[in-house]
């Protein structure tokens, strides 16, 4: 999660969300007034939300807002209406309103946002019609690259972002927008990114024979019910790596070793995993800022 004073984003689900009140004793005693403020408040703060959100190492979604006219956030961001709630705030009376929009699938920000980008390298069955690679099939047991980037210092740490970068040490790019398949970035988004408390020799050795979706739960129990429509029987593979370091002016692009993205290239080359964007980035707590505060943030719309 990461959390702004009226929203929030979850890198994990794929959602983000804006939170607006509205108070009828500020509205002449009247609810739909108030009702109407709150929404009103909840817009404005989904497109707050939006504006932040970082699109790569270089760019939020409002820098391209600012450089692009073509893109405007209000017309590409498609939001519905996650919760109403009247409560009691501070002993006064209120509506509380939260919208949500997806990050990935059809209508999310990513599918919108890449119609708005520059063509990327890679060829787009969804734009033009072609038949979808039959490595693209999500349903069976497909490889996972699992980054593990909590080694890193506080200061230094990964940031989410829409597009991020896969880079070896030499500099040669490993990963990066126009290396996947513009379908499963609509579907999967480029990355996951989770919060684990299991250790990295942890991980290491349930990758070692168990079933993919246990590796899964492990690390986000969000993302293993996704994946449980899998024949469990099935086994899948994983690649872990430690992330060396985040760069670049946002703090997106995560650093492997060599060696790590030989093994990774070597991988991509039979099972398209990287192709496939089925890559998860693990985060530690510290990225959420407040997250211990979240729960409530919402409980009493703080």
């Amino acid at each position: 999660m990461e959390t702004f004073p009226n929203g929030k984003i979850d890198w994990d689900a794929g959602y983000f969300y804006g939170v607006g009140k509205g108070f009828p004793h500020l509205n002449d005693g009247s609810k739909a007034k108030a009702l109407k403020v709150a929404q009103a408040g909840a817009l404005s703060a989904i497109l707050q939300v939006a504006s932040g959100l970082r699109v790569d190492d270089l760019h939020t979604l409002g820098d391209l807002e600012k450089e692009r006219t073509a893109i405007r956030i209000t017309a590409i961001v498609h939001y519905e209406s996650y919760s109403r709630e009247f409560i009691k705030e501070r002993g006064y009376p209120c509506f509380r309103v939260t919208y949500r929009a997806p990050i990935t699938g059809v209508e999310g920000l990513t599918s919108c946002l890449l119609d708005h980008l520059e063509p990327s390298s890679s060829s787009s069955s969804r734009r033009h019609g072609a038949k979808q690679d039959p490595a693209l099939d999500f349903s069976g047991p497909l490889p996972w690259l699992l980054l593990d980037a909590r080694g890193l210092e506080q200061q230094a740490s990964v940031q989410p972002a829409l597009f991020p970068k896969v880079v070896a040490e030499n500099g040669e790019i490993i990963y990066e927008r126009g290396k996947t398949d513009e379908s499963a970035l609509e579907k999967r988004g480029m990355a996951r990114y989770v919060v684990s408390d299991k250790s990295h020799e942890e991980l290491m050795s349930w990758s070692a024979g168990n079933p993919l979706v246990t590796l899964i739960r492990l690390i986000s129990p969000g993302l293993a019910q996704a994946e449980t429509k899998q024949k469990r029987k099935k086994r899948g593979k994983y690649i872990i790596s430690n992330v060396r370091q985040a760069e670049g002016f946002m703090k997106t692009n995560l650093i492997i070793s060599e060696v790590d993205a030989r093994k990774i290239r070597g991988e991509d080359a039979s099972s398209r995993i990287l192709k496939n964007c089925r890559v998860i980035v693990i985060v530690s707590s510290s990225l959420a800022g407040i997250e211990g505060k979240l729960m409530e943030f919402f409980a009493l719309g703080r």
